[in-house]
């Protein structure tokens, strides 16, 4: 991968949040430590839309843009042979297609998990997000800790089949799985696309890209 992909890659994220905004979204998280029967389980944020290129909030229903299928089919090539039994995807499109690519070049079934959906932004959908501050309440959207509370609520429901699983879902998930684990995530890891492996060592969790 190149310097130049990666920088495309990260420019797509939700990572333009001002820092007050990811202190207060980490340490929502922070308060729902994971707890789970595994020691390791595969995460993949889904293929780039039109929204993230043009960095808007988007609407559920909105699919993978040419570039973001191409993302999806690159994640899936490094995942064909990868150490998961199974797919748990968000059932946004977004996540829910990039998902299906892996699934068709692992064989292996991909089911849908509506609590591992990107936080609701309501009355902000169709706005520009570069400025997002994850404290502020989105008019007609669900609240930090309403957002905070489903998806730890969803991986706990996840991960207590021991089962080897991918995740496949959202950059706001992903931080919130590391604000459970108690794990600084940079922003390079954040990227479209990029499968990250998820492990518990002794000295507690990491994550870091997964290479096939």
């Amino acid at each position: 991968m190149t310097d130049t992909h990666d920088r495309t890659l990260a420019d797509t994220t939700l990572a333009d949040a001002d820092h007050g905004g990811l202190a207060a979204l980490a340490a929502a998280a922070t308060a729902h430590p994971l707890r789970a029967p595994v020691d390791r389980f595969l995460f993949l944020r889904h293929g780039r839309t039109m929204g993230n290129i043009a960095r808007v909030f988007q609407h559920p229903d909105d699919p993978l843009a040419p570039e973001g299928f191409a993302d999806a089919d690159r994640a899936a090539s490094i995942l064909a042979d990868g150490p998961f039994e199974r797919i748990a995807a968000s059932d946004m499109a977004r996540a829910w297609l990039t998902a299906g690519r892996v699934g068709a070049a692992s064989g292996r079934p991909v089911t849908a998990v509506a609590a591992m959906r990107e936080r609701y932004f309501g009355r902000w959908i169709g706005t520009p997000s570069h400025a997002l501050d994850w404290r502020a309440d989105p008019p007609d959207g669900e609240t930090l800790a309403q957002f905070v509370e489903r998806v730890a609520g969803g991986f706990e429901a996840v991960l207590a089949d021991a089962r080897p699983v991918l995740v496949v879902a959202h950059g706001g998930v992903l931080r919130v799985l590391a604000g459970m684990l108690a794990v600084d995530l940079p922003l390079d890891l954040t990227a479209n696309a990029l499968p990250l492996a998820v492990a518990r060592t002794a000295s507690g969790w990491t994550i870091t890209p997964h290479r096939g």
